[in-house]
């Protein structure tokens, strides 16, 4: 009679496969005043000219043979959508071992905030990129600028022209009063002046100076200029002229006119104040 053996059934359970990891930004944080500073308020605004501190770490990269190849680069815009400077990038290549299984890799970054910027809400786009996985993510960081709008002009003009007793001074005088001897200081904004290529600005300063009948006394046709091409667009500049009072200038009523030539935009603009000289 034959033997019959029974065997055990051999169930194999299969477990479900780990969720694929998928590449992410993580933890991306404006830091108040200063690098690993603490994060900056929801109602806080930054000013033209301050520092914005920025990390993130990046999740979800693939390792091949105990390496990393991440790439990332920050698009920080405008309102109106203009980059802030040009894009930041980065490269993370990295060698792991098995103490850095949890590791993410962080990125620290500095952002210059350009001068004149008009308020409302700012962007940064953080896109980062696996190369080893082929695969990328990005993620939008907003925070909004405050300060005074700038001038909204349909052409070339001369903006708040005021007289100031010295160049420290920062507020004008309610009365423009001098005497012989003593340094006349002009100030002033000028706004519409036209960009050309690459941002470029090209501006002059000229000046007169008439009695109150409108008889020229002095002139100088370009006493000043200012000029540049920044990456980000200037919409506005501050004009300072000076005019020495000699002793021989008699007392009485004077009129200051600021001539101001858009070398770009072939364009001129004009404004006049007045001042008084004393003994």
């Amino acid at each position: 009679m034959g033997c019959t053996w029974l065997l055990p059934a051999l169930v194999v359970v299969m477990a479900d496969p780990p969720p694929a990891t998928k590449l992410a930004v993580t933890g991306a944080t404006l830091h108040y005043r200063q690098e690993d500073g603490p994060a900056i308020s929801a109602n806080y605004e930054y000013h033209s000219g301050e520092l914005l501190y920025l990390s993130f770490r990046i999740a979800g990269f693939r390792v091949v043979k105990d390496r990393v190849d991440l790439r990332w680069t920050l698009y920080a815009t405008d309102p109106e959508g203009r980059l802030l400077e040009p894009p930041a990038n980065g490269a993370i290549q990295e060698e792991l071992s098995y103490e850095d299984k949890n590791w993410l890799p962080r990125v620290q970054y500095t952002l210059a905030l350009p001068g004149q910027l008009p308020p409302g809400e700012y962007k940064i786009r953080i896109r980062v990129a696996d190369e080893f996985a082929q695969a990328s993510a990005e993620q939008d960081l907003e925070f909004r600028v405050g300060g005074k709008p700038l001038p909204q002009v349909s052409e070339l003009s001369v903006l708040n022209l005021g007289f100031y007793r010295d160049e420290a001074e920062r507020e004008a005088m309610a009365e423009a009063v001098y005497r012989p001897g003593q340094m006349l200081v002009a100030r002033f904004q000028v706004a519409g002046f036209v960009l050309g290529e690459k941002n470029r600005f090209a501006v002059g300063y000229g000046l007169k100076v008439l009695n109150t009948q409108g008889d020229v006394l002095f002139t100088q046709e370009e006493a000043a200029s200012d000029e540049g091409a920044p990456f980000y667009p200037r919409r506005l500049l501050t004009g300072t002229l000076t005019l020495s009072i000699t002793e021989g200038v008699q007392p009485g009523e004077y009129v200051l006119a600021v001539t101001v030539m858009d070398k770009v935009g072939g364009k001129t603009a004009e404004a006049q104040g007045r001042f008084r000289v004393e003994r």
